[in-house]
């Protein structure tokens, strides 16, 4: 995997001045800009959210990610020379401000470990992984995802993603791993409103160690790809490879669409690939593995 490594510079109690190192997946990355000189703001916003400026023709809302983070700015810095990175998620483009972009890093899944966090600060909530880089320094992996659907980019519908009511899942589990715990919540809460049991993963790993406990009956399992200590395509591997649990029906879901991103998906044994936070898509295919 490759990630771009950008950092945010911050005063801490005593005064002094640190550089905090954060990565986002490339795969989600569209590009990296100069701040934008003209950005109209937007009445009834998030106050981390700065206004709206038009890259090539697409309107943009601009985050201010150190806001968001309660990050104490130092004053020298030269907001001229901060850096935008243009996201995008289930074809919704966000830009991000940042400090500073410095490299593009190859990892291996093996490299990130899930965080540990003792607090439950909105910040620490959205930390999904821990890479060890230089001078034993920490490289923090943010889910931008979640931070996306909490400011409120992700419309109505594909946010709560609306359930009929009729009481389809009856007593079947779904089994949902996501690192993303705004993507578990909207899951699960689609889920349970259709009447089925879940069960809930952080990563590939834990998800393993949850169908080989047999403590559960799991009769679908809905996997993100991107994910600390294993990801997606290799816990979906790992199932497909034994005959005891190889037909248990694994939906693959993700904010990378597009086809290359599905073929990967179907490669490693899923039985769909659907993208994140469609309502019609989700819960019609469920649907459709259990009838």
């Amino acid at each position: 995997m490759e990630l771009v490594d950008f950092r945010l510079f911050r005063i801490d109690e005593e005064g002094e001045e640190r550089e905090g190192i954060y990565g986002i997946n490339v795969a989600k990355v569209i590009e990296i800009i100069k701040m934008p000189e003209d950005v109209s703001e937007t009445p009834n916003t998030s106050e981390f959210v700065e206004g709206m400026f038009n890259l090539r023709g697409s309107v943009v809302p601009l985050v201010n990610l150190p806001k968001w983070m309660g990050i104490a700015e130092p004053e020298e810095l030269d907001r001229k020379n901060f850096k935008v990175i243009i996201t995008e998620f289930n074809k919704i483009k966000v830009g991000f401000i940042v400090h500073e972009t410095t490299k593009i890093r190859r990892v291996s899944w093996d490299d990130i470990s899930a965080p540990e966090l003792s607090s439950v600060s909105a910040v620490d909530s959205k930390v999904t992984g821990i890479i060890k880089v230089e001078n034993d320094e920490l490289l923090l992996l943010l889910d931008f995802e979640s931070i996306v659907d909490e400011l409120g980019f992700y419309n109505k519908e594909n946010r709560e993603i609306e359930s009929e009511r009729d009481e389809f899942g009856g007593d079947r589990t779904v089994l949902i791993i996501d690192d993303s715990s705004s993507a578990r919540k909207i899951i699960n809460n689609a889920l349970i409103k259709e009447g089925f049991k879940t069960v809930l993963a952080e990563n590939g790993k834990a998800a393993l160690d949850i169908v080989y406990e047999d403590k559960y009956k799991i009769d679908a399992i809905i996997c993100d790809v991107e994910m600390p200590v294993m990801d997606g395509y290799t816990f979906t591997k790992t199932l497909k490879s034994d005959d005891k649990y190889k037909n248990i029906p694994v939906i693959m879901h993700s904010s990378l669409s597009g086809a290359e991103n599905s073929d990967k998906g179907m490669r490693a044994g899923a039985d769909y690939y659907v993208v994140k936070f469609d309502p019609v898509e989700f819960i019609g295919t469920i649907k459709k593995v259990l009838v």
